[in-house]
């Protein structure tokens, strides 16, 4: 079976360069599409050739060329051509073998399906999507099939960077032997999840793969400063803003704004209520997931300024244990509610309290169109803007936000990073 998928995989890299229609995924040379309609295979790209099988909807094929409406398609089974609207293109997600001795991965999402290998306990795998009866479709290297789902885990990641003066090689597997599929220049801020014999497996947006773990550094903002606005860029470089969010999480809305922020592949801040926290604490974990910051916004939203050390402390450490209870971390920025700092709060800090360059005043006035007028009024590079996810007036008026500074040329990092 090793046999003939390696055979499958030189084939189809072989036909992308030669043809130069089918551009490999991040994963490596496989490309993973999915069928979405009932849909014949047929011996050439023609209806007029041999009908050489079916393929039913929500299957997995790998594919291997793309031309004028038809597409070459493998499976475990058989190969041949099917229509492209039958098909659609697919984003993976990284999970981790957490079941003890590892996994079997099938040709088919049954137990009693041909065995393809084995993936061993403590792996990072791109998952492609699910299958009925508790089946995932995934990759590892150059291995495709199904795993049952129970052995997978979605882990938490800790934001690290590149230390590495020429860059750090991304390889497709954990091994020195690993295709390499890009350079990570230095200094790159990169999700990290796990280490595995020496070798991280982490994600720079779109780019995945494992890196060797001593080209890795933390990234450290220990201080009690406060901040109202970020470090500005480079000449050349791109601009870049700080989107946070303040009061939530909300059971309604955060789930709006972290969809808009989702569709833009824009990050952000958000700057939590410890009661908001223990009552969202799935939100908070979808929050932390989608690779965004999160911050502590004190317990009960009580203004720091009027309270003794002792109670100082309590809305602090209230926060942060929420927070490292719902993710496993604790937050890396805090924000003072009101703006209200002074010698003694700052003097229980660790980490940076964060205030802002932009007040949209979205709490004070629920207008979507208001909050875009203060951002185009006052935003430059290294603003960090200020809004609330309880309001649904904040949700609704975002996409028009992002598009806006998207159309003005900034990036949207976190705080942390705006702070570098």
């Amino acid at each position: 079976m090793k046999k003939y998928l390696s055979y499958a995989i030189v084939l189809a890299f072989m036909m992308c360069i030669l043809a130069g229609q089918l551009s490999a995924s991040a994963e490596g040379s496989v490309v993973i599409q999915k069928v979405v309609k009932d849909t014949v295979m047929y011996e050439e790209a023609s209806t007029n050739s041999a009908e050489i099988g079916e393929l039913t909807k929500g299957s997995f094929v790998s594919v291997t060329q793309a031309s004028k409406g038809w597409t070459h398609i493998q499976t475990p089974e058989q190969e041949g051509y099917v229509t492209s609207d039958a098909l659609v293109k697919l984003k993976s997600e990284g999970y981790l073998v957490n079941q003890k001795g590892g996994t079997t991965l099938f040709t088919a999402p049954s137990q009693h399906a041909q065995h393809v290998g084995q993936l061993y306990e403590g792996r990072m795998i791109y998952v492609y999507g699910t299958a009925p009866g508790g089946w995932s479709f995934v990759q590892y290297g150059e291995e495709i099939g199904y795993v049952a789902t129970n052995a997978l885990k979605k882990p938490a990641p800790t934001k690290k960077k590149i230390n590495a003066v020429a860059g750090a090689e991304l390889r497709l597997t954990a091994s020195p032997n690993g295709e390499v599929l890009s350079t990570l220049p230095n200094k790159t801020t990169v999700q990290y999840y796990i280490t595995l014999a020496g070798w991280a497996y982490v994600e720079a947006g779109d780019q995945k793969g494992y890196v060797k773990a001593s080209e890795l550094a933390d990234i450290q903002l220990i201080d009690n400063k406060v901040y109202n606005k970020g470090v500005p860029v480079a000449k050349g470089a791109k601009k870049r803003v700080a989107l946070t969010f303040d009061d939530g999480p909300d059971a309604k809305v955060t789930p709006q704004i972290l969809a808009t922020l989702k569709k833009y592949d824009a990050k952000a801040t958000f700057f939590m209520v410890g009661k908001n926290v223990s009552r969202n604490a799935a939100i908070v974990k979808q929050v932390y997931e989608a690779g965004h910051e999160i911050g502590n916004h004190t317990l009960t939203h009580k203004k720091l300024t009027t309270l003794s050390i002792a109670g100082v402390k309590q809305e602090v450490n209230g926060t942060s244990n929420a927070i490292y209870a719902a993710i496993g971390q604790y937050p890396t920025v805090f924000r003072p509610p009101y703006g209200a700092t002074n010698d003694q709060v700052r003097s229980v800090m660790t980490i940076p309290s964060i205030l802002w360059s932009i007040d949209t005043l979205d709490w004070k006035h629920h207008n979507p169109d208001k909050i875009l007028a203060y951002v185009k009024a006052s935003v430059k590079d290294g603003s960090i803007i200020l809004m609330h996810d309880i309001h649904q007036t904040t949700a609704n008026g975002l996409e028009n936000v992002i598009l806006y500074l998207q159309k003005q040329g900034y990036e949207f990092v976190t705080v942390s990073e705006i702070l570098q």
